[in-house]
């Protein structure tokens, strides 16, 4: 029954509603009790200052006409307020009892205890049933009748406790069949925001195991712009992210099997050829050349996904240390005279400062610079111009691998950090490239927490610029 968060907001809610409402009935009660007592209180003392008034009346004008009157009218006022009239003298016997069904009454004694207090002036409020001359409980109260500075005799005023009670309960009631309305109403409002917020999160649990069955499109239908809406869009934010890297595995797998299976079929073929005889003794140094390149090649795009591996899960430490910026770009390009000179390219270095210090891993960032510059190398038309600079702005110095190639394709652009993304996408320009470099050089500057990126138009050339951290000697 407990197993659901619906059966659980349902119950919780419920039991703390019920709890309020007799917490609040309770009281309530509680107060309409002392509320009516209070009220046929008020409304007694009245009309026992009005028989006092009378008494004292009474006292100087003593005839039969008066005393009948006076009889009358406390019959009157005992009826008008539901209660019972006693007139007593100040030895506590009854003298007048306002129900003619009472009259045999007249003539007993109250309790002395009572008596006493009344003579010595006090007013009096008790329950009780005055010595059981009372057949149930009253609301008992008691008033000196004071003339000419002295206790002449006391009025008692009787009203059953069940008449006082009554009236609360009659108020009480309304008080109950409100709650009886006010719970229906809660109990149908409940158990439809029971619903709302219920329901999507079997909606997320139904969607995450389509995901966990490798259904990455599955997705959560969100309504709500409460906290159970954001985490539904946040579910299907991580599913979307999920989505991409299936998408990202399967291409990397397909990309793999591409770089893979190119070079070993050559290999394959040459071997086969040389060893059925179908390659000539007198060819075969030419073709174990190839080979041997392919393997090469191989073994790089080996090299590079287990440096990507490393770089990306974090087991290839980054160990920042101080070192001149400048003189690790001279030290990178000094790599490229060959390919530089074989292709009449013009490479020029622009160094702000010889002595530029920043903070950094002195041996990644030369990869970076080293694939930077090797992008542009080959990327470079015969005779063209690369510009490698390097200039500090605020607390960063930037670097900048400049060539005027053939640029990349805007289309092409938010995708060339991926891995084994190539622009010629026949690969045919490019066949020493494993499509890994940039995803490498990303990973190596993100690391670093700097920033890359790059800047190209096509058939214009293009130009990398990545930043590191200004070292100041503090």
């Amino acid at each position: 029954m407990f197993k659901t968060i619906f059966s659980r907001l349902m119950i919780t809610t419920l039991i703390t509603i019920s709890l309020s409402f007799l917490a609040a009935g309770v009281l309530l009660y509680g107060f309409l009790v002392e509320y009516a007592i209070s009220e046929k209180e008020k409304t007694l003392r009245h009309y026992a200052e009005r028989i006092i008034e009378m008494e004292k009346y009474l006292v100087r004008n003593n005839n039969l006409i008066n005393r009948e009157i006076f009889k009358l009218n406390v019959e009157a006022y005992g009826e008008d307020s539901s209660s019972i009239i006693f007139i007593i003298d100040n030895s506590g016997e009854i003298m007048l009892v306002s129900l003619p069904q009472l009259r045999h009454l007249e003539g007993e004694r109250i309790e002395p205890q009572l008596v006493e207090s009344l003579r010595e002036g006090k007013e009096i409020k008790i329950e009780g049933n005055l010595g059981n001359l009372l057949n149930e409980t009253f609301l008992i109260l008691g008033y000196p009748i004071k003339y000419n500075g002295r206790i002449i005799g006391s009025v008692i005023l009787n009203t059953p406790l069940p008449e006082l009670q009554r009236l609360s309960w009659e108020v009480y009631s309304l008080f109950l069949k409100a709650v009886g309305i006010s719970a229906v109403i809660a109990v149908i409002f409940i158990y439809l925001m029971s619903r709302r917020i219920s329901h999507p999160l079997r909606d997320i649990g139904r969607v995450a195991r389509q995901i966990a069955g490798g259904n990455f499109k599955a997705r959560v239908r969100t309504i709500s712009n409460d906290e159970i809406g954001e985490l539904g869009r946040t579910f299907n934010y991580m599913a979307e992210a999920l989505n991409n890297l299936e998408q990202v595995r399967k291409n990397f797998i397909a990309n793999v099997s591409h770089e893979l299976r190119t070079p070993l079929t050559s290999v394959a073929g040459f071997v086969e050829g040389m060893m059925d005889g179908t390659i000539p003794a007198d060819k075969q140094q030419h073709y174990l050349s190839i080979v041997k390149q392919e393997v090469v090649r191989l073994t790089k795009l080996v090299n590079d996904i287990l440096d990507l591996a490393k770089v990306e899960s974090g087991e290839a430490a980054i160990n920042p240390r101080v070192f001149n910026i400048s003189e690790l770009i001279k030290k990178s390009t000094v790599k490229f005279e060959n390919q530089v000179s074989s292709k009449n390219i013009n490479l020029k270095i622009g160094l702000e400062d010889e002595d530029q210090p920043v903070l950094a891993d002195p041996d990644a960032i030369e990869r970076v610079i080293t694939n930077l510059l090797d992008n542009a190398v080959k990327f470079t038309p015969e005779g063209g111009i690369i510009n490698i600079t390097a200039y500090r702005k605020d607390q960063s110095v930037y670097i900048r691998v400049e060539d005027n190639g053939e640029g990349i394709d805007k289309d092409d652009l938010p995708y060339i950090w991926e891995r084994f993304f190539k622009t010629d996408k026949s690969r045919s320009k490019d066949k020493t490239g494993t499509g890994l470099g940039l995803a490498i050089v990303k990973n190596i500057v993100q690391r670093h927490n700097q920033n890359i990126w790059v800047e190209s138009e096509l058939n214009r050339g293009s130009v990398f610029i990545f930043t590191l951290e200004a070292y100041d000697g503090s």
